[in-house]
């Protein structure tokens, strides 16, 4: 079988991926072996990032495959032992959002159906869609081991988490309570702090009076007088609606306004109660008048307040959104716009209210929908996180994992530092239930049991009810690293843990990642990972966010059918660095492609020239064979010195060049002046086997087609040695080379046709065939226009010679005219603060660009010579 005339990658992925399954090229192949110091030996085990079961993959999770199987195929043909598992996440709240829509569209709710049916709905929604984001993975490439899937529902992962919450509750990390907890009244679950996005809104602020129960005397300051007068205190919110459930006002103890106040008490506009003036150093003094309302069930510093003050919670809003029924009877049932509106009428009619204005502040809402997040105090499930997140930090202080960027391992520590506790409690159907039975005679009684298909168990002749929550989708997925290596006792464990790398994306860093250090070191005593890659955001091509609204989506899969798999792996690795969004560029897709092409030309080129991979005489004769081999080891140096700090793109770019530039465009041409064809296949065999991380199908067809066993994967194939090359000879053909370009320029703009060289040096036919040359003739007195690059002469007249001149002159102007554009720009602030950061990164490397042109430009008009004609 031989290569075709092209390559079309729709005819070949499909039967290259199914070969490698087929061979089990995906699992390891030998055990996890380890040295003296007991640290990690040959061996590199990645778990995949499970992608939400739910819907096809984004452009997003493209590049979370390019980056990590390029890695873990690198580290496969670096001889390691390879394990990558594959999985899926079943996104809690996520799926059941995108179900419920589903639901929406058929005139239909999830209230229409008990927790057991939506469940069960669900279920069979997902596994509908597994096949296709699984064929999805397959056609990225991702040489994955299939036969170790795991999905966040499997009962492995499941034992796991029940396992991690009981051990917590006897160490008394877990704790159940009555806490402030951020609510969706849509969606009607409690989130995370990390779940909560925060947006700056234009609202109002109301200044109310709180009329002094006994009037202050004589003895209180005349500041404190002129500012709230002797009847009441003026505090200022932004909720007004809340008020109802106040327990008391705070001011600060330093606030000399306040100082004779602290201890008395205020009576609570509309609604009568008496509640008493406090002092804490929470209050901001700079805040409104410097005194506050506090509402414990409602804010979650009111609520820590209300713990040091021993000040109850009274519950306003509901879990509906709704004004509770033990409010005062004309606000029952409004919803919170409502009711702020009705409270504030209220305030003014009753002649509370002080005053009104313009306020902007950030305010929480549900990343799904946009609702506004409702601070409620409920029973929820929490874990202490001050005791948990202590070895984490020491581990990320002692750099124990190492961060590309380390940037992300500060920022880690400052989000750690300031965490507090974990509600892991959620109010939806679709999740792995909450392993709590309550006494149904007493509240207070809270068990453990993992019976949760039951509704009720009995235990020691009493009865116990399930909780109905779910566990937050993070708690389970924080033991990813090891639960899918079958921890404990898993040869898979014993064998691949810790991982060798988390790559992930930056948005998750702290909802994901932090979790995962602290509940593996928790669970383990070690951390999950060694090393943490982060990648950024695959943007628009305009530089903004994704979005099917904008409809500016690119769809992978359309991608691949076009261009193929390794066009869109590569064209997403180029240029890209660890934790920078950057938008998706089409052109480098179309690079990417012709790259595989270029490649594919050579192979055929080496094909025609009849050497066999049983041919082992492969020793370099030629200057062209020398030059070659030199370039291949110094690419090898560099792609080895990259990957290590994992700089894909720069790896990429290294291989591009050299087998675009040095192995295509001198090599091969090289090579049909002075042809060698077993070393020529030693040469391609290496560069296949360079190459193949990054485009694995192109490479594999060409290895399996000019190889002609499929027994023998180029995918399970390492490096093996590379022979030295002689430098004396690498040197004479980079000195034929700097002969040969230096024609083709001149030739090139002066439109001249074969032009004929005085030259007396050697491999002069190479040069000639190179160079397109009509002769090479030896003069003891040349003429014509002098090479910059060594003692030859391109025989043209005086007037052609100082039409190049006049050439360069041009150029050097038109350069200096774009330098000086481009510089104005980037000096303009407003430029530099408004355009799109990639705008600003592309004027920047196009100024670079530009500098290096015209400093060659000069470098040419210096070194060239006019000679007059005899």
């Amino acid at each position: 079988m031989r290569l075709p005339k092209a390559y079309n990658p729709a005819e070949h992925e499909a039967d290259i991926y199914a070969l490698w399954e087929k061979r089990g090229a995906f699992q390891p192949e030998s055990r996890r072996q380890t040295v003296d110091n007991g640290q990690a030996g040959d061996y590199f085990s990645i778990v995949m990032p499970p992608p939400n079961a739910n819907a096809n993959l984004h452009i997003g999770f493209g590049l979370t495959i390019a980056i990590e199987d390029t890695v873990v195929r690198y580290q496969r043909m670096q001889g390691k032992s390879t394990l990558f598992i594959p999985g899926a996440d079943h996104a809690g709240f996520e799926t059941q959002v995108v179900y419920e829509k589903k639901l929406e569209e058929q005139g239909k709710s999830r209230f229409d159906f008990s927790r057991e049916e939506l469940y069960k709905q669900i279920w069979d929604f997902v596994e509908k869609n597994k096949h296709n984001f699984q064929s999805q993975i397959r056609a990225l490439g991702a040489s994955c081991d299939w036969t170790r899937f795991t999905y966040t529902l499997d009962n492995k992962v499941i034992a796991q988490s029940y396992k991690t919450f009981n051990q917590m509750w006897d160490d008394g990390l877990i704790y159940r309570g009555k806490r402030i907890v951020n609510y969706c009244t849509f969606h009607g679950t409690s989130f995370s702090d990390i779940e909560v996005v925060h947006e700056e809104e234009e609202t109002q602020l109301w200044r109310i009076a709180y009329p002094l129960v006994r009037s202050p005397d004589a003895s209180v300051p005349r500041q404190a007088r002129d500012k709230i007068g002797v009847k009441e205190i003026i505090v200022a919110t932004t909720r007004p609606e809340s008020m109802l459930g106040d327990t008391a006002v705070a001011v600060h103890p330093d606030d000399k306004r306040y100082k004779d106040l602290i201890g008395k008490t205020v009576k609570l506009p509309l609604v009568g109660r008496e509640i008493p003036i406090v002092a804490d150093e929470m209050v901001d003094v700079e805040f409104g008048t410097g005194a506050v309302k506090v509402t414990p069930a409602h804010d979650p510093n009111d609520f820590e307040l209300a713990q040091r003050h021993n000040l109850p919670l009274i519950d306003v809003i509901t879990t509906e959104g709704k004004v509770s029924q033990d409010m005062p009877k004309q606000f029952r049932g409004l919803t919170v716009v409502e009711a702020r509106e009705a409270v504030a009428e209220e305030l003014a009619k009753k002649g509370f209210l002080r005053g009104v204005e313009s306020y902007t502040h950030s305010v929480g809402k549900c990343y799904k929908c946009g609702t506004v997040i409702e601070p409620l105090a409920l029973e929820q499930w929490f874990v202490n996180m001050e005791d948990l997140k202590k070895p984490a930090l020491a581990a990320l202080e002692k750099k124990e994992i190492t961060f590309y960027p380390d940037s992300k391992r500060r920022q880690l520590i400052r989000y750690l530092e300031g965490l507090k506790d974990w509600n892991i409690s959620r109010q939806i159907a679709w999740g792995i239930p909450i392993p709590a039975f309550q006494n149904i005679e007493d509240a207070s009684d809270w068990i453990f049991d993992t019976r949760v298909e039951q509704e009720t168990i009995e235990v020691g002749g009493k009865k116990y009810k399930r909780d109905p929550d779910v566990f937050d989708t993070w708690f389970s997925s924080s033991s990813w690293p090891y639960s899918t290596l079958n921890y404990p006792e898993g040869e898979e464990f014993k064998n691949f843990y810790p991982t060798s790398l988390m790559e992930t994306a930056g948005e998750i860093l702290h909802q994901w990642v932090a979790r995962m250090i602290m509940l593996g070191l928790y669970t383990t005593g070690k951390v999950p990972f060694n090393e943490v890659y982060i990648h950024g955001l695959v943007l628009a091509e305009g530089g903004a966010k994704m979005s099917k609204s904008l409809g500016n989506v690119v769809d992978a899969m359309e991608v691949i059918a076009e261009h193929g798999s390794d066009a869109l792996r590569m064209g997403l690795i180029a240029g890209r660095a660890a934790a920078v969004n950057r938008g998706y560029d089409r052109r480098r897709v179309g690079e990417a492609r012709n790259f595989a092409n270029k490649l594919w030309n050579v192979a055929r080129f080496v094909e025609n020239q009849g050497a066999t991979s049983k041919d082992v005489n492969y020793e370099a004769k030629s200057i062209a064979d020398h030059w070659i081999l030199n370039k291949l080891s110094i690419c090898i140096s560099e792609v080895s010195k990259y990957m290590a700090e994992y700089r894909l793109s720069e790896s990429y770019e290294a291989i591009y060049h050299f087998v675009w530039d040095d192995l295509a465009d001198w090599y091969i041409e090289a090579s049909k002046a002075e042809s060698n064809p077993p070393f020529s296949r030693f040469i391609l065999e290496k560069t296949l086997k360079l190459t193949h991380p990054f485009a694995p199908f192109v490479t594999e067809v060409i290895w399996q087609t000019m190889g002609g066993d499929e027994d023998n994967l180029l995918m399970t194939q390492t490096m093996g040695d590379i022979p030295a090359a002689d430098k004396s000879l690498v040197e004479q053909f980079e000195s034929l080379k700097q002969i040969v370009t230096e024609v083709r320029k001149i030739s090139t703009a002066l439109g001249l046709n074969k032009p004929r060289l005085v030259y007396s040096g050697g491999n002069q036919e190479l040069i000639k065939g190179l160079a397109n040359l009509s002769e090479i003739v030896q003069n003891d007195s040349p003429v014509g226009l002098k090479l910059t690059s060594s003692d030859a002469w391109l025989d043209v007249d005086k007037e052609t010679a100082k039409g190049y001149l006049l050439k360069l002159e041009r150029e050097k102007m038109a350069r200096q005219s774009a330098i000086q554009a481009l510089e104005g720009r980037l000096n303009n602030k407003s430029y530099i603060d408004k355009a799109p950061k990639e705008l600003v990164e592309q004027s920047r490397s196009q100024l670079e660009t530009e500098k290096a042109q015209l400093a060659k430009i000069e470098e040419d008009l210096k070194n060239f010579t006019e000679v007059s004609l005899n």
